[in-house]
Parts: C-alpha cells; structure tokens; sequence
C-alpha cells in the first residue's frame, strides 16, 4: 500500500508506527433529551433510533486490538446509556485492556453507576449545562438535573469509600448567552461533585434564530469568558478544579483533536469516519453562513481492516491536512459570504477534498468529546 503523500516538490512518507490510538464508538444515535443545539436535531434523511449491534461491537474490539488502539471512547450523536448492551460493550473493552471514557447527559448513571463502577470505567465525561433547573431544563429539555446530581454524589461517595481515582470526571459545559452567567457556580458544583475539570464549549447552532443565542455573538458574554481567561489560574486553584475555555473570537492556530489524539470514530453501522463532525449528513449555521456537512466515510469495519483505513492514501492526505493546517481558512475569509465552496465540506479553494476549512471545532471554539 502506498503511505507516501506528495505536496508540490515535497514527498512526505507516513511513519511505519503510525496507529490509531484511540476509538469515539457511537453505540446508538438514540438520545432520550432533546437538547435545542443538538447536531441530532438537523440530520438529513436518517432515522434516530439506531444501535449498535454485538456483532458489530466484536469487530470494533478486534479491530482496535489488531491496531494497537489504547482507549474507546463510548460517545456521538446519540446517548451511550440508551443501548441495552452498553455493559456488555464496556465489559468487553475492559476485558482487552482498553482504557475507557464514557461521554453522557447523566440521566442514567443512577441505573447504571454501580456497574460501571465495578466495570472500571476510566473515564466520565457528563454534560451539564447549568447548575439551575430551570436553565438546565431550558437547554436539555427532558433532562432532570437533581437526578444527575444525585447519581454523581454517589459516585464520589464510592471513590472516597475506597480510596479509588477511577472514574476521573468531567463535566462538559455548553455556552449559550442563556447560562454564561453560570460558569463560576458550575466551578463550585463541580468542586463539590468531585470532578477534576469542567470543559466549557460554544454550541454550534443549527439554523440563524439559534445562532443569536450563542455565546460569540453575544458582546457580553464575550467579554465574560475574555475577562475569566484571565482568571483561570487563581479559580483553579481556588477551586481544585480544572477549568478548560474556548474560544470565543476566531484565532489563528488550529488543531484537529482528532488529528491529534491519532483517533477516528466509527459509527453504529460500522463505518469509518475521521471524525464526530463527519460522521453523518446533517446541516449547522455557523457565523452566518448555513453548510450542509456530508458524511466522510473511510471504510467499514465489517470489511475493512482498521490498520488499512489508517494507512489509506485517501486518508493520508486528509490527515496530513487536518494535522498541518494545510487548508484555506473559511471562517475568516473576506469572499466567505459569497463563496460557494464554503457552503459545504466537499472542497475548498485549495484543492482539498473532502475538506475541514470550516471547522469550528479546529478553531477551540468548540470542543472534541476526546
């Protein structure tokens, strides 16, 4: 197989150690919220019931123990805990020696806390949007904030009873211009959780009347997490607490998280995709502008070997762009409102195919769930 890319004069050879390190597995894309920003809400021509089969979870498992993958990730488009068979697909990586992350809304730790417990989930990423019920409830309609709480004090209970590290917790934060008033007090309840970090994000709105209620476009709340910037070390400290910010006005350094964390996300069907972003068809409204985001498929677990995908030349030039910025910058672009290109993420300007030139997450404006 040919691992060598060539960019004008230059010809660039992937390392012979090259492996993915880490897996987002999407179990299900069945959620039982119904968040006002979630990417669930604007997929195209997809149903949102679907669940990873056992089948499917052995190959992945396979798979990732064939390529020298360290750490699964149980995250995507839909709730982890919805799957009936999350224990048995948890049980299963830990079994192979993989660490694990299980990214959740919560809702469901009370039923399930005590295996996961016992199962040694390494790590617990819950969403948490607001420290007030009425805000909380706001944003991620069907959710219950005393219940996640209350799942999660128990939590920290266990790990003093037994002097135990595991699971590490963190509690992601979505900024909207509802609830940036809340970041301070969701230090605390953070503190008080037991978490050792609280991610904050910007959502990416789904049509132009969300797009008012984020946090960039708010002047307020912008200065807000500017101001706190400056802050981050004195409330860390106060508060033993790790406190992570995006950004909320466009910079110039990207990075792909998945880039580089060496990971790639494999969907409920088994099929390949660099990434969360690229996973399925759907459409967002970002600075203005609308795109409609078509799936990036690599490959197919039921097929396809891991190692191969990664090895892959159409992979290997879409890594090489993503790790080195190797893209025109769509954000900031002065045609960007005129340009036909920046309306998907087919191509760009440079020749790139697919491309990631919009991608707001590479701008740490919002965050990877790695």
């Amino acid at each position: 197989m040919n691992e060598k890319l060539r960019i004008g004069d230059w010809v660039l050879e992937l390392s012979r150690d090259s492996h993915p390190r880490e897996l987002m597995v999407e179990v299900t894309t069945s959620c039982n919220y119904q968040c006002i920003y979630c990417f669930r809400n604007k997929i195209i021509d997809e149903k949102l019931t679907h669940m990873m089969s056992t089948e499917t979870f052995h190959r992945v498992i396979a798979n990732a123990v064939e390529a020298g993958v360290e750490k699964i990730s149980f995250s995507g488009w839909g709730e982890p805990l919805v799957n009936p068979r999350i224990l048995d697909f948890i049980r299963m990586a830990k079994e192979k020696g993989l660490k694990v992350l299980l990214n959740t809304n919560g809702y469901y730790l009370f039923k399930y806390l005590d295996d996961l417990y016992r199962l040694g989930v390494d790590e617990l990423v819950v969403s948490m949007d607001s420290d007030e019920d009425d805000v909380y409830r706001l944003l991620r309609r069907g959710g219950d904030l005393g219940r996640v709480v209350d799942a999660l004090l128990r939590l920290k209970e266990y790990r003093i009873r037994d002097a135990r590290r595991k699971p590490d917790l963190w509690i992601n934060f979505t900024l909207t211009k509802y609830n940036y008033r809340n970041i301070i007090p969701m230090v605390k309840l953070a503190e008080k959780l037991g978490a050792r970090m609280l991610v904050v994000s910007n959502m990416i709105p789904l049509n132009e009347e969300l797009e008012k209620i984020t946090c960039y476009a708010n002047s307020e709340c912008v200065e807000t997490i500017e101001n706190l910037k400056t802050r981050l070390a004195t409330l860390s400290l106060t508060y033993n607490v790790v406190i992570s910010l995006p950004d909320v006005r466009l910079r110039t350094e990207r990075r792909c998280a998945f880039a580089a964390e060496k990971a790639l996300f494999i969907r409920w069907d088994g099929k390949i995709a660099p990434c969360i972003y690229y996973a399925h068809h759907w459409k967002n409204y970002f600075m203005g502008i609308e795109r409609e985001i078509y799936p990036v498929i690599l490959g197919d677990i039921h097929s396809d070997k891991l190692t191969n995908v990664w090895r892959s030349p159409d992979y290997l030039r879409l890594k090489f762009m993503t790790e080195f910025s190797h893209m025109p910058s769509c954000l900031d672009c002065p045609v960007k409102d005129y340009c036909i290109l920046t309306r998907d993420n087919k191509a760009d300007c440079w020749g790139n195919t697919p491309t990631c030139a919009h991608c707001p997450y590479s701008r740490n404006m919002t965050r990877c769930p790695l």
